[in-house]
């Protein structure tokens, strides 16, 4: 019995001791979990840095047909500053510029390939990794990649393709959110001759739809035409290079005044259906050559008649797997295919962007 209740005021004692621990305990620990802001912010920044890096596709400026006095401005601008400061001395560079033109010229090209030359960091913005759905998280994002620019000792370009989906001339129907994102990059814009290891810039195929207070903060302005003759042939030389198609330069010429209004992007395009044909035309071969190699070819008529020629009637998806060898395409293709493909751009734009460009 003693044993017993021994034990029952042990129990009362403890019961006590566990009260009194509970009432020492602060309100506040019932409360949520308090998060780290800093954290936070940090993890943001981390994810939209690693979200607009890129690393260039293009390597350098020789990759680039034509645009010979446009290069040499934007050379002069982001790379000559850096590697003969000397030059500069007493001398304002621009630290922004917009490239405007029409579509399929050129702009992103032009900005991958000086990034590389300019060993810099390259930042790539659209709409995709900007604006968020969460009211001001888009701003932030912005300020975000501006003052990280700012603190890194590494030379960056920023690059924001299609820059008037995001400026736009201000009208009574725009957003809250938009006015706001537009406000934030102005702001920002404002700064960026303070900032020595950074650049901005912006390509537009729409330069007339820009807010007229954004545009004047570019100080430089570089009209990206269509190529002309001289351009366009250097484009041929370029997108043929390693391809059968570079041994037929004597028929470019005729190719160069047919394509007269294509811009860089039409005569890609060009090249590529040319190049094609030959394998379009397998669908409908029945009978093949059987090479000493194991491969199999479009057997010519001459060789059907060839009772030496090892010939076999056949489907080409019947035949063995990597098995099949194509003719090289040829300036016959070429011909071919500009009755094909059409400019992309129309007369009445090309006026437009010409305009804009006188005033």
């Amino acid at each position: 019995m003693v044993h017993f209740v021994e034990l029952v005021i042990h129990k009362l004692d403890y019961l006590k001791s566990q009260r009194s621990k509970i009432g020492n305990v602060d309100n506040t620990s019932h409360s949520a979990p308090v998060v780290d802001a800093s954290s936070k912010e940090s993890e943001d920044v981390q994810k939209i840095i690693q979200q607009t890096t890129e690393i260039p596709r293009v390597k350098s400026m020789e990759e680039i047909a034509g645009l010979w006095e446009v290069k040499k401005v934007m050379t002069s601008l982001a790379i000559l500053p850096r590697s003969q400061p000397q030059l500069f001395v007493n001398h304002k560079v621009s630290k922004s510029i917009l490239l405007y033109g029409p579509p399929g010229t050129g702009k992103t090209r032009l900005v991958h390939a000086l990034a590389s030359e300019a060993n810099a960091v390259l930042h790539s913005v659209s709409s995709s990794n900007i604006l968020s759905a969460y009211v001001g998280q888009s701003e932030r994002n912005l300020k975000y990649l501006f003052e990280h620019m700012r603190t890194t000792n590494k030379f960056s370009v920023l690059f924001i393709d299609e820059i008037d989906g995001f400026c736009r001339r201000r009208n009574a129907a725009e957003q809250d959110h938009s006015r706001r994102l537009k406000t934030e990059l102005m702001c920002h814009l404002s700064k960026m001759e303070e900032n020595p290891n950074a650049m901005l810039i912006c390509a537009t195929n729409c330069p007339w739809d820009l807010d007229t207070a954004f545009l004047r903060r570019f100080h430089k302005r570089l009209y990206i035409p269509l190529p002309g003759p001289s351009e366009r042939h250097a484009l041929l030389k370029l997108f043929t290079q390693q391809t059968s198609l570079e041994i037929v330069s004597s028929s470019w010429q005729f190719i160069v005044e047919k394509t007269a209004g294509f811009s860089g992007s039409d005569i890609y395009n060009l090249v590529q259906e040319a190049l094609s044909i030959p394998i379009l035309e397998l669908q409908d071969t029945s009978v093949w050559k059987h090479c000493t190699d194991g491969f199999y070819e479009p057997a010519t008529c001459e060789c059907i008649k060839d009772s030496e020629c090892l010939t076999i009637f056949s489907k080409i998806k019947y035949l063995p797997p990597c098995s099949v060898r194509a003719r090289p395409p040829n300036a016959e293709d070429l011909l071919m295919t500009i009755h094909r493909i059409k400019p992309t751009v129309s007369a009445e734009e090309i006026k437009k962007f010409e305009e804009f460009n006188v005033n």
